[in-house]
């Protein structure tokens, strides 16, 4: 497909350019994705929440405990 463009005195035939239509979700994938944001967000808190000794065990220091924390809950 191309279409029809105006140009310095002179017309010329370009390729269309398509855009894609919006994917849909179903609700189900909405729900879970929701949920998912859910669940970063309170593991988030919670690790913030977690003593040094816990934190050492998992191999984890408090900076990296707050460095976690602080990511937007959208992020991986």
């Amino acid at each position: 497909m191309t279409t029809l463009v105006a140009g310095r005195g002179n017309l010329r035939l370009v390729p269309a350019i398509r855009l894609a239509s919006p994917r849909r979700r179903s609700a189900t994938s909405l729900l879970q994705q929701l949920e998912l944001w859910a669940d970063r967000r309170r593991e988030r808190r919670d690790l913030l929440n977690c003593p040094d000794a816990l934190l050492k065990d998992v191999g984890l220091s408090r900076a990296d405990a707050v460095r976690e924390a602080q990511k937007p809950f959208w992020r991986n």
